[in-house]
């Protein structure tokens, strides 16, 4: 396992331009486990391969198991930015949710450990954006000095996940990016995660509600409803039976004010509880209950 890139400050800035997610980075190595404490009301799972209904891709596994037979304990990878490597602290609570609804049957990889305490391994790092996981390696020098994080394909080469979390998306449209140029970069992390596992099971978030400095400017989250209301159909084109698509709506019963967030874009504890159930509600339709 590699080391971190550590911590970032927030508010600064991605790959040498104007930023969007700086929170901590991915943590140093150590083991999965643990939990913490307890989860708010959550929102639905709408799953890309059933045109929006609660229902994900077709699996190929036994059972109606969307994994294939091999696999009785998948490998669960989360890639995202700052939300999913903190500040923000969503996964703890995804993992108490799993764990008190009797799913235990997983394992959570990745390159770094959770800086929140929750000891769930990831494969986040803040200041990210999709088109730059879509690299080889890709750096972030306003966010992390003298850093070099791998691109998707090694991560997924490297730790073998069965099931792939990608919540990214914040910083593409912070930084100014349109639907089609962020949903083309998605297209591409998931061609590549299946070039290195074709029965890879994917669930791609519909990311939450931003208001990046609590103002009354709408354009960021305009931007961002634009691509939550697009990713749907995009992942009804792209699932397959072998390597199905579902989508995490983390959109539509989330706050971007400072009741849920710190900075009208990372959750506070508060919206972190809410984010690990709405996961919850996404990953209940993939793994097998105990």
């Amino acid at each position: 396992m590699t080391s971190s890139g550590g911590s970032a400050s927030q508010g600064g800035t991605t790959g040498g331009t104007s930023s969007p997610l700086a929170g901590q980075g991915g943590g140093a190595s150590g083991a999965s486990g643990a939990s913490a404490s307890g989860a708010s009301s959550g929102g639905s799972a709408v799953a890309g391969g059933a045109g929006g209904s609660n229902m994900g891709g077709t699996g190929t596994g036994a059972g109606g198991s969307p994994f294939p037979a091999g696999v009785t304990k998948p490998r669960i990878m989360i890639v995202g930015d700052s939300i999913s490597a903190g500040p923000g602290c969503y996964k703890k609570y995804l993992l108490k949710n799993l764990t008190d609804n009797h799913y235990t049957q997983f394992e959570f990889v990745g390159e770094y450990t959770d800086d929140c305490g929750g000891n769930v391994r990831h494969s986040a790092v803040s200041c990210s954006t999709a088109e730059q996981y879509t690299q080889a390696t890709f750096t972030l020098p306003n966010c992390f000095a003298d850093k070099t994080f791998p691109g998707l394909a090694t991560l997924v080469a490297t730790h073998k996940p069965d099931l792939l979390m990608l919540q990214l998306g914040v910083n593409d449209v912070w930084g100014g990016k349109g639907t089609e140029e962020t949903l083309g970069n998605y297209q591409k992390l998931v061609e590549q995660a299946r070039a290195q596992n074709p029965n890879v099971v994917l669930a791609v978030a519909q990311i939450q509600k931003i208001r990046p400095d609590c103002g009354t400017d709408e354009t960021v989250q305009k931007r961002a409803e634009a691509l939550v209301m697009a990713v749907p159909a995009w992942a009804q084109k792209l699932t397959t039976a072998a390597s199905p698509i579902y989508v995490a709506d983390l959109w539509t019963n989330s706050d971007w004010s400072m009741a849920e967030t710190n900075d009208c874009v990372h959750p506070n504890d508060v919206g972190a509880q809410r984010m690990g159930l709405n996961w919850y509600n996404t990953l209940k339709l993939i793994l097998k209950p105990d």
